[in-house]
């Protein structure tokens, strides 16, 4: 390999170390200086194994404290639900969880998709998600047959991705999320206590773990009664963030010029 690519290679090796379990989730990796006397290298060359470590949120860099192998805590819920909760942060707003149903050995061609063939069966647990008792997300989450017993266990007052890692050891590493503009169905409309018809946002999202493999899979209702998606863009710089109004939207316009809501997104 050369010698310019030396950097990639050892962080592979230690990403290979973390997968076997040798630097354990949340603990210490060794110190720079002997990180480059393990691999008889460069502190600098080590110094750029670990960025790509740090990007890939693999590792965790405190400066003036040291690199820690992330721990499941880092990963929580997706892009969209975390700019859902940014915004009730600022709002002052508690999300309560609520389950409605897990169910099991489900067997569906598009989650054999999803999860790319890696199982026959899968379980699915259904939530919806409540601000002051209003109900303004509903959501269900796929994972394959061999972490069902997650569900099972799963209680509504913990971040059901922090209770997955803790569960599996499993580290996430990587997800995807793709938003789109829908209209609700009947059984999301029911759960949501809205009437027809009603657009809405769907995030879909996979969450992958460090050996590539597609751990969690999720579908969450954002009804347009509540929710609105806003951007804005600075130079080539773009921001997005969700805006909650829990006693309902009446008129966007109402919010394009409120300084305090555009206020941390530029």
């Amino acid at each position: 390999m050369g010698k310019q690519l030396r950097y990639l290679e050892i962080a592979q090796v230690i990403k290979t170390k973390i997968e076997q379990g040798i630097f354990p989730q949340g603990h210490n990796l060794p110190s720079q200086k002997e990180l480059s006397e393990i691999f008889s290298t460069s502190i600098m060359t080590i110094r750029g194994a670990l960025s790509v470590l740090n990007e890939e949120g693999i590792i965790t860099i405190v400066h003036g404290v040291g690199t820690f192998v992330a721990a499941p805590e880092v990963h929580t819920d997706s892009i969209g639900l975390q700019g859902f909760q940014n915004e009730m942060d600022r709002q002052k707003m508690k999300i309560q969880n609520k389950i409605v149903s897990v169910t099991h050995n489900l067997d569906s061609p598009k989650l054999k998709r999803i999860f790319k063939h890696q199982t026959s069966s899968y379980s699915c647990l259904v939530r919806l998600r409540t601000i002051d008792s209003v109900p303004v997300i509903f959501q269900r989450s796929y994972v394959e047959s061999g972490f069902s017993h997650v569900l099972d266990e799963y209680t509504e007052e913990t971040s059901l991705y922090q209770f997955f890692a803790s569960k599996t050891g499993t580290l996430v590493t990587t997800g995807r999320e793709i938003i789109t503009p829908i209209l609700l169905g009947q059984t999301e409309l029911e759960q949501l206590k809205l009437d027809s018809p009603c657009p809405a946002f769907l995030s879909t999202r996979i969450s992958i773990s460090l050996q590539n493999k597609v751990v969690l899979y999720d579908e969450a209702y954002l009804p347009g009664t509540y929710v609105l998606l806003a951007a804005t863009r600075k130079g080539r710089q773009n921001s997005s963030k969700f805006i909650i109004h829990k006693s309902g939207i009446t008129d966007a316009a109402d919010s394009i010029n409120d300084t305090e809501l555009w206020g941390d997104i530029g």
